[in-house]
């Protein structure tokens, strides 16, 4: 997949000059931040399935079972790419109102896992919409994601160097190292977050949904005045 890495220059900075208890040297305190927009390559999906009554000549009405419906469901993954390995049953049995009707139908969920959108819009043309009640995504999700973690990550701790830089290079300063840093990813916000840094990785899917991720770090870098 082409990765574009955009960096975006921040015109207002808060940074700290002070004394490192520890380190006894002046410090730089910076933030950095990141956001991936990731391509699913794992999408789980559920389809819900319901017994219901085929009407007949004459006024007569054969009820279809769950088997038959689940055997139809099954066929149409099957076509659209799916193996059988992928399918789970989530929930069997009917919770609807009793009081409702006195007829008890059964009902039963399947989850499938596939590739893309493009085989979520076969599944939906292919199937049968009689004895379905509910066609749903429950999760997106991609095989590589701890692989993007570390990425987004990186770019977050690369934009909080780069802040340093930019900081002391115009205060005249001189980078020695960083002395404490602390992710902050997943952190309560009371204001809306932009990121430094835009990691994409897609090939020319603009419009498919996607799993975005955003990254913060905070760092404190030493300096020294410049000699």
């Amino acid at each position: 997949m082409k990765k574009n890495l955009i960096v975006f220059a921040m015109l207002v900075v808060s940074f700290i000059k002070g004394y490192a208890e520890s380190a006894g040297e002046p410090e730089i305190e910076v933030t950095g931040s990141a956001t991936m927009n990731i391509v699913p390559d794992r999408i789980t999906i559920e389809i819900g399935l319901e017994e219901y009554y085929k009407q007949k000549v004459f006024g007569d009405s054969t009820l279809v079972k769950l088997s038959d419906i689940e055997r139809n469901v099954r066929k149409t993954l099957s076509e659209a790419g799916v193996p059988d390995s992928l399918i789970v049953v989530s929930d069997l049995g009917n919770y609807r109102n009793r009081d409702m009707s006195s007829t008890f139908l059964m009902a039963k969920r399947l989850s499938a896992v596939v590739a893309d959108f493009n085989q979520i819009e076969s599944i939906s043309d292919r199937l049968d919409r009689k004895g379905i009640v509910n066609f749903n995504i429950t999760k997106i999700d991609n095989s590589d994601m701890e692989q993007y973690n570390r990425k987004g990550l990186k770019a977050a701790l690369d934009a909080a160097r780069q802040k340093a830089e930019f900081i002391a290079e115009n205060e005249g300063l001189k980078l020695i190292m960083p002395y404490e840093i602390v992710e902050t990813t997943g952190e309560p916000s009371m204001r809306m977050a932009f990121s430094n840094v835009a990691y994409d990785s897609g090939s020319g899917m603009e419009n498919m949904r996607r799993i975005v991720r955003r990254y913060s770090v905070k760092v404190r870098y030493l300096f020294s005045t410049k000699q």
